[in-house]
């Protein structure tokens, strides 16, 4: 630390010595922990990823979150998974991000030092195009995340916390680190990366779904910062639901739409169905975009079915109605037409694309839709579109575990 000189104030001491100070003080590094660490340094990776005291924050922020299933976009060479580990509960799964293949190899052995016998079931480092695997993320059942965190391409770090915004729930947690690049920010100071962090910022305050705020860091390792929201479930911003469009399905929105569907029904069903069930939905996907064109596409098909989609051509939406076919159904509630689907990813629910994707199917003609009796929320929402249970009761078939079918009718 510094010295005091004659008759003077102390002098202040370095970002370096305070870093070291602290350090020293408060931070006991795991012993798997400093294995990632001098692993990370003798392959040659930044030193700045491996900062005690940033990965102690992590980990605190694991805990204090409750979070079990997290979600990290960028790991290099996994000393900030490593300290994600630490605080993990044994049930949890840490899923890890990183395009370079060969730098992903030594996260991977980097992080069998710290958690020897968890790879695949307590943490997985999945290698390629970010954007990608956070798509297919998006309707695997290892979403919603409790907390995100962010250390990528800073140029397409927007772009990470929209995904985010899909692949979280409201409550959960995410983080954005390296937000100021010695002291650099705004898009006014020139470059991809400070006008990528400036457009993830100004996301982070625009978007009602975020909460946000940003701390600035100065330490050794130079002057930075990292951001912190948490997803307060607000519906999407009027702007952006404005900029999708709904219309018929076509066959080049067939998989987009199956894929919608097939996600909202693991956060629908799980508790009812089998897992084992739901994954062979997905390994039927292939066959069922196959078998839905060819429906479209028969003469004489009275189907409708309609999708939401974004600017960018990004499917968010589906809803699809059939010509009531039950006589029984018919005399006794006078419908002309059934909904089958309604379903929009978690991003945009709330967003009033479900009640237009309903509308769309079903115009104001009189129509009927059996929904489960364990979903509230969905008996809610048709209640808003004018529907009414009218007593009918159906058990489902054995898989769906003694679960039960209502009828709610919207007359003329």
């Amino acid at each position: 630390m510094s010295a005091t000189p004659l008759g003077g104030t102390p002098a202040p001491s370095s970002p370096s010595e305070v870093e070291s100070f602290l350090e020293l003080s408060l931070v006991d590094e795991p012993a798997g922990v400093a294995a990632v660490r001098r692993a990370s340094v003798e392959a040659g990776l930044p030193d700045e990823a491996s900062a005690p005291a940033r990965g102690k924050f992590l980990s605190l922020l694991t805990r204090l979150s409750g979070a079990r299933r997290i979600l990290e976009i960028g790991t290099l060479g996994g000393y900030a998974a490593a300290w994600i580990l630490d605080a993990l509960p044994e049930d949890g799964h840490l899923h890890s991000l990183e395009i370079d293949r060969d730098i992903a190899d030594v996260a991977r052995a980097n992080l069998r030092l710290a958690d020897p016998e968890g790879e695949g079931h307590r943490w997985t480092v999945e290698t390629g195009p970010a954007v990608k695997a956070l798509h297919q993320l998006t309707w695997t059942r290892q979403a919603p995340f409790d907390l995100v965190f962010i250390d990528a391409d800073k140029a397409s770090t927007k772009v990470y916390l929209e995904w985010a915004l899909r692949l979280t729930a409201p409550g959960s947690v995410v983080i954005v680190d390296h937000v100021i690049r010695a002291g650099v920010v705004g898009a006014e100071a020139g470059g991809s990366e400070a006008a990528g962090m400036a457009a993830a910022l100004k996301l982070l305050h625009e978007d009602p779904r975020f909460d946000a705020t940003a701390l600035q860091t100065v330490t050794g390792r130079g002057w930075d910062g990292f951001a912190i929201a948490l997803v307060t479930g607000a519906a999407a911003p009027g702007s952006a639901a404005q900029r999708v469009t709904v219309t018929p399905m076509g066959p080049e929105t067939v998989r987009g739409a199956l894929e919608v569907k097939n996600l909202g029904w693991r956060e629908t069903f799980s508790k009812h169905i089998a897992e084992d069930w739901l994954d062979d939905m997905d390994r039927r996907l292939d066959a069922d975009v196959v078998s839905w064109t060819r429906a479209l596409q028969r003469p004489g098909n009275l189907t409708r079915t309609a999708v939401a989609t974004t600017e960018d051509g990004e499917v968010v939406g589906m809803a699809s109605a059939a010509p009531v076919l039950e006589e029984s159904d018919r005399l006794a509630t006078g419908a002309k037409w059934e909904l089958f689907t309604v379903y929009v990813a978690r991003a945009w629910q709330g967003s009033g694309i479900a009640r237009r994707l309903a509308d769309s199917v079903l115009g104001d003609e009189p129509a009927l839709l059996w929904v489960l009796e364990d979903n509230p929320r969905a008996q809610a929402f048709f209640e808003k579109l004018g529907f009414t249970p009218d007593g009918a009761r159906e058990e489902l078939p054995p898989e769906w575990s003694g679960a039960h079918d209502i009828r709610m009718v919207r007359r003329a």
